[in-house]
């Protein structure tokens, strides 16, 4: 038990001190997920718009500052959940995630994800509430 509580306070440190670079988007829909991009860079949010989840982890492997992962939950070939099931994976780096999905069930997919830092959003996005929730994290200057 006691192991389990230390587990636990180590990830809350780690997800307290985050603060974040750049924010990677995967959208299989690309008009949704660059002019979603374009916007959230436009609001000094640097983003990086993919459409799958085999190019976010190209992406991820070639450039170390994305730290925040907004992601679809269904799409073609593998699915958000996938995504983060496998960045939980690796060892040495740590994300939050924003999963970004119009199906109702989302919510018991997500469940079945572990992870303390994973938020749902339900599409169509709402961008004032995705802003706000933005704002209210620590992104490097």
């Amino acid at each position: 038990m006691r192991s389990f509580c230390y587990l636990n306070f180590l990830s809350a440190l780690r997800f307290l001190a985050l603060q974040h670079k750049k924010i990677l988007l995967v959208d299989d829909e690309v008009v949704i997920g660059e002019e979603l991009a374009e916007l959230l860079a436009s609001m000094d949010f640097p983003t990086l718009a993919v459409t799958s989840v085999d190019e976010a982890l190209d992406a991820i492997d070639a450039d170390s500052d994305f730290t925040l992962i907004l992601t679809d939950m269904r799409m073609p070939g593998k699915s958000g959940a996938d995504l983060i099931r496998q960045l939980q994976a690796m060892a040495d780096r740590y994300f939050e995630y924003v999963i970004i999905s119009g199906h109702l069930d989302a919510g018991q997919e997500l469940a079945e994800i572990e992870a303390d830092s994973v938020k749902l959003m339900r599409k169509p996005i709402d961008v004032g509430e995705l802003l706000a929730y933005l704002d209210g994290l620590s992104f490097a200057s």
